[in-house]
């Protein structure tokens, strides 16, 4: 059974989440701030976070960012927030995916669902998992990537991402395509979420033109 992480200082908000991922199979934990819940995820005991931005003494981004030092473990992001600048900054933050509020509990759960079973299909480390392009190189069962032998720590939609790029090699890949292979959400409204995702693995691969844009719509790998 799945154990997620709710952070959430809105206590009927916490509550109604609880019991409803409760009744869809997970075991949830609550905490309505930052300092309660973070003995819980440095331990590993859970295997998603679902964040509310607007916290007590350090909001959402900040936790955020608090939890990316050593943990890779999946976040989605709860805001009422819901114009582009915010929408940027979460994503720049390395949350996994956002939701605004108010929103439906079955969105919320398909988007749970998505990147829970992403998770869950990591794969054996072996030489043949390991793709090589000059100065980088990728591991398939982890999320993280190794540039000029550093390990450049990365979320889970930036490695899916990078991974289906480099293994197309060279191809085009649209973002449609992206949203709905990697992304795994046919009705991806925001578009803008994969070229956030893309600026920021250009940012971590260290190389602007490791990844090249086409006509605004497509992305390759440059060859």
């Amino acid at each position: 059974m799945n154990k997620i992480c709710i952070i959430e200082d809105d206590i009927g908000i916490a509550a109604s989440l609880k019991l409803y991922l409760e009744n869809s199979d997970f075991e949830v934990v609550t905490h309505n701030t930052w300092d309660g819940a973070a003995e819980f995820i440095s331990a590993q005991n859970a295997d998603l976070v679902i964040l509310d931005i607007n916290l007590p003494v350090f909001d959402g981004i900040e936790v955020c960012k608090q939890v990316r030092i050593d943990s890779q473990i999946p976040i989605i992001m709860l805001t009422a927030r819901w114009w582009e600048l915010d929408r940027v900054t979460w994503l720049e933050s390395w949350a996994d995916d956002y939701i605004a509020k108010p929103f439906s509990p079955r969105e919320l759960l398909a988007r749970i669902q998505s990147i829970l079973r992403r998770s869950a299909g990591s794969k054996e480390d072996t030489p043949s998992n390991v793709i090589s392009y000059k100065n980088i190189k990728i591991f398939r069962d982890k999320t993280e990537l190794q540039v000029d032998w550093e390990i450049v720590s990365v979320t889970k939609n930036e490695y899916d991402i990078m991974e289906k790029i480099f293994l197309e090699d060279g191809k085009l890949v649209s973002r449609e395509r992206l949203m709905k292979e990697v992304i795994w959400y046919d009705n991806y409204v925001y578009d803008r979420t994969i070229d956030t995702h893309i600026k920021n693995l250009r940012k971590k691969l260290w190389w602007w033109e490791v990844i090249l844009t086409v006509r605004w719509k497509w992305y390759r790998l440059n060859k």
